[in-house]
Order: C-alpha cells, then sequence, then structure tokens
C-alpha cells in the first residue's frame, strides 16, 4: 500500500466542506501538537524514548478539549507518569512520525519531518485525508497496542482499508459494540491468551475499540455511546455510530480506493 494514496486530487471537497473539516477538534489539536514539538524541540526519554510528562502535560494544555490526564478509581486518584497512559496525545505522538510530519533526529530530539511544510499547507479535507491513510498504512500498531501483541496481530491480518472503511460508512444507525467486535473476532480469527474464556473475550474487544475504532472516534468520523459497569463505575462503550460528516468523507475515501484498485488492477 504506498504513499500514492496520499496525493490524490481532492477536488470533489471544496469550501465550506474542506472548510468544517480544517476547524474540526483532532486536526486542531495534531497542529498544536506539531506547533508545540517543533518550537520546544522536545527531547524523547532515554529507555522508552517517550516524550517526558512535562511536555504532555502542557500539550494537553493547549488541546480543544483536554483530557483527564489523572485517573480516579473509587476514591482514589493515580497521576500519569509515562505517555504511554496518555492515549490520545500517544496516538498523536506516533501519527505525526507516521505522516512524516514529525521526525526524531540522531539526539532523539523532535524536529520537523520531511513532510512537515506540505501537510500544513493542505486544505481540511486532504489534512485529514493524509493522517486517517497514514495511522491505517504506516503507524506501528505494535506499539499503539503492545499488550498482548494485539496490535501486531491484527496489523498482520492485512485487513484491507476499501472494504473496511466501506463497511463503516454504510453503517446507518447505531452499531452495538459486542456485535462488531464479535465479527472481527471471528472473521480475522483473532486470539488473546488469558487465564478465562470471559477474560479473552474482553481483552480482544479492547483490542478492537483502540485499534480499529477508537481512531475513528478522534477522527471525529465515529461516536461512541457509553455505558457504566461495575463498583467501580468503570466507562465501555455500548454501541458507535457514524457522523454525518464522518460519513461523507468515508464516502468520498472509499471512491478514491476504489479508483485506485481499478487504476492497478
Amino acid at each position: 500500500m504506498g504513499r500514492h494514496y496520499f496525493f490524490l486530487d481532492g477536488d470533489a471537497f471544496l469550501g465550506d466542506v474542506s472548510k468544517r473539516f480544517e476547524e474540526e477538534e483532532f486536526l486542531h489539536d495534531f497542529k498544536q501538537f506539531l506547533s508545540y514539538a517543533v518550537k520546544y524541540k522536545i527531547k524523547l526519554t532515554p529507555k522508552n524514548r517517550w516524550i517526558p510528562m512535562k511536555h504532555i502535560y502542557a500539550i494537553n494544555d493547549l488541546f480543544r478539549n483536554p483530557s483527564q490526564l489523572d485517573d480516579t478509581v473509587g476514591d482514589k486518584v493515580y497521576k500519569t507518569r509515562e505517555e504511554f497512559r496518555a492515549p490520545r496525545i500517544y496516538f498523536i505522538d506516533l501519527l505525526a512520525g507516521a505522516s512524516e510530519c514529525i521526525v526524531a533526529d540522531d539526539r532523539d530530539v523532535l524536529a520537523p519531518g520531511p513532510l512537515y511544510n506540505r501537510f500544513l499547507n493542505m486544505d481540511g479535507f486532504n489534512k485529514k485525508r493524509w493522517l486517517v491513510l497514514a495511522w491505517y498504512f504506516h503507524l506501528d500498531w505494535d506499539n499503539w497496542t503492545p499488550e498482548g501483541d494485539f496490535g501486531e496481530t491484527i496489523q498482520q491480518k492485512n485487513l484491507e482499508a476499501v472494504p473496511y472503511i466501506k463497511e463503516v460508512s454504510n453503517i446507518r444507525h447505531k452499531v452495538n459494540f459486542k456485535k462488531f467486535t464479535k465479527s472481527y473476532i471471528e472473521n480475522l480469527s483473532l486470539k488473546w491468551n488469558a487465564p478465562s474464556q470471559s477474560l479473552n473475550r474482553d481483552l480482544m474487544e479492547w483490542g478492537i475499540e483502540r485499534c480499529l475504532l477508537q481512531p475513528l472516534s478522534w477522527f471525529d468520523i465515529i461516536r461512541f455511546a457509553h455505558k457504566i459497569e461495575g463498583k467501580y463505575n468503570i466507562r465501555k462503550v455500548k454501541d458507535f455510530y457514524v457522523q454525518p460528516m464522518g460519513k461523507i468523507f468515508l464516502e468520498e475515501l472509499v471512491k478514491m480506493g476504489e479508483k485506485i484498485k481499478t487504476k492497478h488492477g
């Protein structure tokens, strides 16, 4: 799946539609991340090559709707101590590298990547398309979801982009989360070694949510409906639906992908 996916003509999306994509929360936050990383020349941690937490908190404050970085379980508050535990920022960090907007130099300092300026000069639709395809084709899913080697497992299944995106774009109503994940667990023959069958399924559902659905939610394409469970009030996905602008975006992406498949036989 080559980089030619990134350089298609986006004339179908002009004017107000592209401006609306430009104004979406994820693009706003992604650009804030790029600006901060370039301005402050962040040096990554020596062991895991993560962004130090002082920068994570500063970046989070620049976002349109800052995340709650500290976890509360019952009456206890657990302070986030590593980038991996701030999932949205960690995803944006990985995506900045996958899209070649940001690179780490030989001193492990973040700097503008080869496509930094090109990305910033795109219109809203093409920025969004660039990032969605960078996530799907170039982001290291093993780094994103290392637990149980699940991210690597899903990526190795070579789940084709066009059929998956087309399936999501065809959603008309709310989709039950458990039914959605069940089909992927069975069709992809996914496994996760766990002490019990119920825990095994719970972990696979979480892995599918993190790898295939959570990014679409952050891209403002789908929206989750949640439920609260257990004595610790754990928040879980109940179902999800495709947002109107998300549907428009996906349908255009599918058209472009099908044109490429036709062109390349």
